[in-house]
């Protein structure tokens, strides 16, 4: 929805003088001049749409699963990034006393480009299009796990770093 300011640039005023030629009066008009500003709008990028799934695989142990969804020219990065690249895709645990063993994390997507990426000068894996990535997690007891999965975005001219996607694991 588009917000319109109706300024009042009519501080400046236009004297208009207008000469009769029947009388020698002269005649001053004052015009007011409004001009309709469009204010500025915020466009806000959110080329990624992370959800987010548990399925309990056995006793005390989960694989909590993230689909996303990107939209054409951007992409999201491998979950083994070397340092000094972007940012990785990461699923990250707080801190819990239940919390086991972590497997690695999987991945996998639609697009998938491995290679040599010219805005990081370095070999790099991302996904385009839909990107899964998914970590099964063992815990010692019943809890619930919290967490988040941290990403980061770009396409051919700029990066995002969105919020963290927080998750929530019913270990019970």
């Amino acid at each position: 929805m588009k917000t319109y300011l109706l300024s009042l640039v009519a501080l400046s005023t236009v004297f208009l003088v207008s000469c009769d030629s029947q009388s020698s009066q002269n005649t001053e008009e004052v015009v007011v001049v409004e001009e309709i500003i469009e204010e500025p709008t915020i466009q806000v990028l959110d080329p990624v749409q992370f959800e987010y799934a548990t399925e309990k695989l056995g006793e005390n142990e989960y694989k909590i699963t993230f689909d996303a969804t990107i939209q054409d020219g951007w992409y999201v990065y491998s979950s083994t990034v070397e340092e000094d690249g972007p940012i990785p895709t990461g699923i990250f645990f707080d801190e819990n006393e239940a919390l086991g063993d972590l497997a690695t994390i999987e991945e996998s997507g639609e697009l998938t480009k491995d290679g040599y990426d010219e805005m990081f000068d370095m070999y790099i894996k991302k996904f385009g299009h839909t990107a899964q990535f998914s970590q099964v997690v063992k815990t010692t007891d019943t809890t619930t796990l919290t967490g988040y999965l941290e990403f980061m975005t770009c396409d051919s001219m700029q990066c995002l770093f969105p919020d963290p996607i927080e998750f929530t694991i019913d270990a019970n």
